[in-house]
């Protein structure tokens, strides 16, 4: 089965594509909109498996094959398309040696049939691996049941014995290997790479079962030639896994059906969308006195494709149009978002005050900044009316001044009756909806208010310690509301974190484990998996859990209805050559986990960042999936982070004055702003460090600011 696509010339350069193949982008695309569920019965019902990994899928499988969680990388290796592999392969291999390829459909047939694949060598060790561990394990009955399944596959692709990391490119000869096992029958079970693993196994049962003292024993190769270590033999498998298993590209069905239609309306195919990409001529008298024509080139209007039905809407264009600046560019036909390259606006602060913190409003209308003197201040002041002015497509790029305090719909700002506490405004937070605002002071008082009017809904005094009417509480370093907006979430100096109920302002839960402070809380919706047990939930679909982050260089799950750890996970952090290795209670220790990220794609992810030289994308259970680190210097410190809206650029701030932008897939530097801290906090404060790093909600925004106390007055610049 195939289909057909022609440029618009009938049959002629006609073109067959595989309907497999249209199903394996397919299959692609839903794995990148994380609909795997939908990937999932697709395969089961065209029988089609995807022809590579994208870049987070792999991640998976490397990181898997590393902790030796090998039934998760047999079940993703499960499904790859192996037979299209070799297919390819032997096609490869044939054309570089003259001989016919799989053209003419012999490929599993005759001489082809005794090539092995890389692939399927790395497969088959995969599979050794899952018994050996098995056994080591003690899982003895299950480890026999295994080979047995697939004991056909070690045969037919693995030598019998030898080191497989010289020869794992080779193309191996099944007729020789037959030869050779014929030469062996005296050996018994040593006569098949099966009967080898079988015979370690077998080793090791009568081993463990000769005493106690053998429970850690292990027969001589084992694991591999040259007694290989458990984890050198994982390190081994990984790195074949990664160098192996094709990578799918990522936007490859978007990018085809771009260039397609390009294509198709340079051609005519599409005459009726042929006015998109191109402007209208005219020709109009001129009159010159010589009684010439002048062509006059006249832009046609705004149109819109229907890509499904193939429909043009023409809509006449509007004055807004010229106000409008692209936040996105393409990229192989791929939609890529545009990353900041320049410093445009400067907020500024009296002297003596600096920025503790800062946050976007969700609609992307207002920044709003918490100060060292206890001010808290709206900025973005528009420049420009919109036709509505409650609609989100009439606040354009270039249409907010985040210079200037917001007064034109904020009246007590105007009447210079800013929101304040008594103390620096350490930590803000916004509810979901964008209504409500709530700040937590050093003194660990968290106030909530009212963003359009400016009033004071609620006062929770000393939310982490102090009980004396003259005490000051510990200082509240993070807050975030709960997804309903009833509740709020603090982490504090005191190594705790607390959810406080709005309605009673009382403390309703206290997590406690960490063993210094906690530097970011959040909550995070999360589906039942191996995190939850079906009665930890009660049985619903969805389980709400809170998530913390603490200078002890760990990282906590928490139930949220029973304030009961569920995971902690700490991740390999490396200690810097230029601080102490024992300085681990200190906020600022290389220890230290300053930022966590909650990540949309891929789904149940998150970015780890430390205060250390690399960065991590971790899943909940903590698997790492993407690693972070420079490749321009070596011993830098990570300061701040954030992450663009459609999860596809990571900013990093860092302490040589630099913000390194990460492809959050591939993990590779994307772009360094190399004057980023200079242009945030002023070329004169060389020696301050930024403290936040934060993105718009909607465009290619990002803002920097430090609370160093040596500036003479606080700074947040705005790249765009």
């Amino acid at each position: 089965m195939s289909s057909s696509s022609n440029d618009g010339d009938g049959s002629r350069n006609k073109i067959d594509i595989p309907s497999a193949d249209i199903l394996r982008l397919i299959l692609t695309h839903l794995t990148e909109s994380n609909l795997h569920q939908s990937c999932e019965v697709l395969c089961q019902e065209s029988g089609v498996s995807m022809a590579g990994l994208v870049g987070p899928s792999k991640g998976q499988l490397i990181s898997c094959a590393e902790g030796g969680r090998w039934g998760e990388c047999l079940e993703i290796l499960a499904g790859l398309d192996l037979q299209r592999y070799r297919r390819g392969y032997i096609d490869d291999y044939c054309k570089a040696h003259g001989n016919s390829g799989g053209d003419d459909g012999n490929n599993d047939g005759g001489v082809h049939e005794a090539i092995i694949t890389p692939l399927e060598k790395v497969v088959s060790l995969t599979h050794e691996m899952t018994i050996l561990e098995l056994g080591d394990r003690g899982e003895f009955e299950l480890a026999y049941a295994t080979l047995r399944m697939c004991s056909e596959m070690l045969d037919k692709t693995l030598p019998v014995n030898g080191d497989d990391v010289d020869n794992i490119d080779d193309l191996k000869d099944n007729n020789l290997q037959l030869n050779a096992n014929s030469n062996e029958q005296n050996l018994g079970m040593m006569s098949s790479r099966s009967g080898d693993v079988e015979r370690r196994v077998t080793a090791l049962s009568a081993l463990r079962s000769s005493g106690a003292d053998a429970s850690l024993l292990l027969p001589t190769n084992y694991y591999g030639p040259s007694n290989q270590t458990q984890q050198k033999r994982r390190h081994f498998i990984s790195k074949l896994l990664s160098r192996h298993v094709p990578d799918a590209p990522s936007g490859r069905l978007s990018s085809l059906l771009q260039q397609s239609v390009k294509w198709q309306c340079h051609t005519g195919a599409f005459p009726a969308v042929q006015k998109l990409f191109q402007d209208l001529v005219e020709n109009e008298n001129d009159d010159d006195g010589g009684g010439k024509k002048k062509k006059k080139k006249r832009k046609s209007p705004e149109q819109k494709f229907d890509l499904v039905l193939g429909n043009v809407d023409l809509v006449g264009s509007s004055d807004n149009k010229k106000h409008k600046r692209k936040s996105s560019s393409t990229k192989d036909g791929v939609i890529v978002e545009r990353i900041p390259s320049r410093a445009k606006q400067t907020i500024r602060l009296g002297k003596k005050s600096y920025i503790e913190s800062a946050i976007f409003l969700p609609d992307g209308s207002g920044l709003i900044t918490g100060s060292s003197d206890g001010f808290i201040e709206v900025w973005g002041e528009r420049t420009r009316s919109g036709d509505n002015e409650s609609s989100l497509n009439s606040l354009l790029q270039n249409d907010i001044d985040f210079e200037k305090l917001r007064t034109s719909d904020l009246q007590y700002q105007k009447n210079d009756e800013l929101m304040m506490q008594d103390s620096s405004i350490l930590a803000m937070g916004i509810s979901h909806d964008g209504t409500m605002l709530a700040s937590a002071s050093s003194y660990g008082d968290v106030c909530v208010w009212k963003i359009a009017d400016g009033r004071l809904l609620r006062k929770l005094e000393r939310t982490h310690g102090g009980s004396g009417s003259n005490d000051r509480g510990c200082a509240v370093t993070c807050i975030q509301f709960s997804p309903d907006g009833s509740k709020v979430l603090t982490g504090g100096h005191d190594s705790t974190c607390r959810e406080h109920g709005l309605l009673s302002s009382k403390m309703i839960k206290e997590f406690r484990g960490h063993k210094s402070y906690i530097n970011c809380c959040s909550y995070v919706v999360l589906p039942n998996s191996s995190i939850v047990t079906r009665s930890e939930s009660n049985g619903e679909r969805n389980f709400l859990a809170v998530v913390t982050a603490s200078a002890d260089g760990s990282v906590m799950i928490w139930n949220c209805r029973s304030a009961e750890p569920l995971r902690e996970i700490i991740p390999p952090i490396s200690t810097s050559s230029n601080r102490s290795i024992h300085d681990t209670e200190s906020i600022f220790s290389n220890r230290s986990i300053h930022t966590v990220i909650h990540l949309h794609s891929p789904p149940n992810t998150m970015i780890v960042v430390p205060r250390s030289d690399r960065a991590f994308m971790m899943s909940l259970s903590g698997s790492i999936l993407q690693t972070y680190v420079r490749d321009d210097v070596q011993d830098t410190e990570l300061l701040a982070a954030t992450v663009s809206p459609s999860n596809q650029w990571l900013y990093i701030s860092a302490n040589d004055g630099k913000c390194i932008v990460f492809d959050l897939n591939s993990g590779k530097v994307e772009k360094i702003l190399t004057s980023f801290t200079q242009e945030c906090v002023g070329k004169s404060n060389t020696n301050c460090e930024i403290s936040g790093i934060l993105h718009h909600p909607h465009f290619s925004f990002i803002g920097g600011y430090s609370n160093d106390k040596s500036q003479k007055r606080g700074m947040l610049s705005i790249w765009k």
